[in-house]
């Protein structure tokens, strides 16, 4: 069985990632930046902004070199040439779940931001009803080749736990939110009605977090 990502796992433009920007960004750096549509996407949106991109897999960071200003192909944490107190933001576009340790990769980029910059990360929610459901209910855990259970992830987070992993590593976190909420139908509606404050978070299949340095 294939276990690689498939083409398209890089080639993420991640729009509603966009909304997490600061104002007016001189240089933001995207780590796992794949084929560094991101990067791209935010020079559409902030022309003079220069976009950086740390990637592992050598060919989509050279792809990704056409469309930003400076990408490193490797690991964020064994990178040395990333300039301390450099960057506006760093992003972290669904990539903390692929890290077997995340705390190096953490104080990497706490190291490379500015005093008022911004650590941006998604990742995926394992607490979202449809897997929520499957394992409770069905008894299954079955990895997939995409999504909350994707073959490549090593770590699963709820918003709880990522918090608190960014807190021990010398963040403090501003903003929690949850992105690309799916139509739900009447049943799950309803369900949800009942009690909202405790199904709110598995409304989302994924969530953002915004975080500075301490």
């Amino acid at each position: 069985m294939n276990v690689e990502p498939q083409a398209e796992y890089y080639q993420q433009s991640r729009p509603e990632m966009l909304a997490f920007l600061p104002e007016s960004p001189q240089r933001i750096l995207d780590i796992g930046c794949g084929d560094g549509f991101f990067g791209a996407a935010v020079k559409q949106k902030f022309p003079t902004c220069e976009t950086w991109g740390v990637e592992a897999v050598a060919e989509e960071a050279r792809t990704a070199a056409l469309h930003n200003d400076r990408v490193i192909t490797g690991l964020l944490e064994e990178t040395v040439d990333l300039p301390e107190r450099h960057f506006d933001a760093v992003f972290m576009n669904d990539v903390l779940e692929h890290m077997t340790w995340p705390e190096p990769a953490l104080a990497t980029a706490k190291r490379i931001l500015k005093p008022q910059g911004r650590l941006v990360i998604s990742l995926p929610n394992v607490r979202y009803f449809l897997n929520v459901r499957d394992l409770v209910f069905k008894n299954d855990w079955e990895y997939q080749d995409r999504g909350i259970l994707d073959r490549t992830h090593f770590r699963f987070y709820t918003t709880r736990s990522a918090e608190n992993l960014l807190r021990k590593n010398g963040y403090v976190v501003e903003t929690v939110v949850g992105i690309n909420q799916p139509a739900l139908s009447l049943p799950y509606r309803l369900l949800f009605c009942l009690a909202p404050k405790f199904f709110y978070w598995m409304r989302f299949p994924q969530f953002a977090i915004v975080a500075r340095p301490k």
